[in-house]
């Protein structure tokens, strides 16, 4: 195999292919032995016919065109290590040159990984608001449990429950109304905490991603919308809906919610890339003891035992934890480096 031409314009490598003939010829015999098969000839059992009379009876240009195609995915493997490509998406194959004891010429046209340019990641500015919890919202989540224990009388008339300790112990496992109002409290403020933990990694990523430049490809956006379509999946499935159920209530194809999913997708990809290049400047590592953790962990919540789990883990699902735990820790890096004021809601 050679490598006559290589070139990238974008997103987009171009590679053009020659491999000597002979290997053309022992993939056109072997696809004619799996032909052969598939063959049925009066008198004989599939595959058991003579080769010159199946030969003979199969199209010559369809045995070339399979030999063609496994010949290259065979290669194509061969291609990526060796030109230390990073496909994003399948690639599209021409033929250049299939003529008698000439070489083998194709070219391969595919959507490879960005190239890109970090913008400024460390010291960046935010603010970010105090995480509290007024007396005004727990009110109103007692308020909202009295009515769920308000009755009306004959008259019509509501009968409320005063907010005291008799009401606490009726409706939790606290013996005072001030216990009470301290777990809505912690509980109210540990939400509210997460919330202004997302909000803050998402405005590092977003400032981190708008310094950047880079063209996101489009087979990222497309895999990203398919990752977002799963993630709407498993959330409907915990009401018991499907995909198609929620498509027909909201009376929308999925090709419109995929349209309304694009700006999402590229912000996400794009994001993602960014962390990615960050993780790879700052030569940030997944050791094989954060690896198993993350595994073990992965297990747990799937329910599964981590011995058996691990033996079904291949390569590629190793490379997508890798890829996540990295990006965490680049992210990680940008909030231990940023300047981040607290600032009252």
């Amino acid at each position: 195999m050679k490598i006559r031409n290589q070139s990238r314009e974008g997103n987009t490598a171009v590679l053009e292919v020659e491999e000597e003939y002979s290997q053309f010829q022992k993939a056109s015999q072997e696809a004619l032995a799996e032909a052969s098969k598939e063959v049925k000839l009066p008198g004989f059992r599939p595959g058991k016919a003579p080769r010159e009379m199946v030969e003979r009876v199969i199209d010559t240009n369809l045995i070339e065109s399979r030999a063609a195609q496994n010949l290259i995915s065979d290669l194509y493997p061969k291609l990526v290590d060796e030109t230390q490509l990073n496909p994003v998406d399948y690639p599209n194959v021409e033929i250049v040159q299939l003529e008698k004891d000439k070489p083998f010429i194709f070219k391969i046209k595919v959507e490879v990984y960005p190239e890109i340019k970090l913008g400024k990641y460390k010291g960046l500015k935010v603010e970010k608001k105090l995480a509290t919890v007024s007396e005004e919202e727990i009110l109103k989540v007692l308020g909202n449990m009295q009515d769920r224990y308000t009755k009306v009388d004959a008259e019509g008339k509501k009968e409320t429950l005063p907010l005291d300790d008799d009401f606490a112990k009726k409706v939790s496992n606290f013996g005072t109304l001030a216990e009470l109002k301290a777990e809505i409290s912690s509980v109210m403020l540990k939400d509210r905490k997460a919330e202004v933990e997302a909000e803050i990694k998402n405005k590092m990523i977003a400032s981190a991603s708008n310094d950047a430049k880079v063209e996101i490809p489009a087979a990222m956006v497309q895999r990203e919308i398919d990752v977002m379509l799963d993630e709407l999946r498993g959330s409907l499935a915990q009401s018991n809906l499907t995909l198609d159920d929620y498509l027909k209530s909201i009376r929308k194809e999925e090709k419109q919610m995929r349209d309304e999913f694009l700006k999402s997708a590229e912000v996400r990809v794009r994001g993602k890339i960014v962390l990615q290049e960050i993780a790879k400047v700052e030569k940030l590592q997944v050791t094989e003891e954060e690896m198993d953790k993350e595994i073990n962990h992965i297990a747990s919540s799937s329910g599964q035992a981590a011995a058996e789990f691990k033996k079904k883990v291949e390569a590629g699902f190793k490379k997508y934890i890798e890829d996540y735990m990295l990006r965490q820790k680049a992210l990680d890096l940008i909030l231990e480096k940023a300047n981040i004021k607290e600032v009252t809601a």
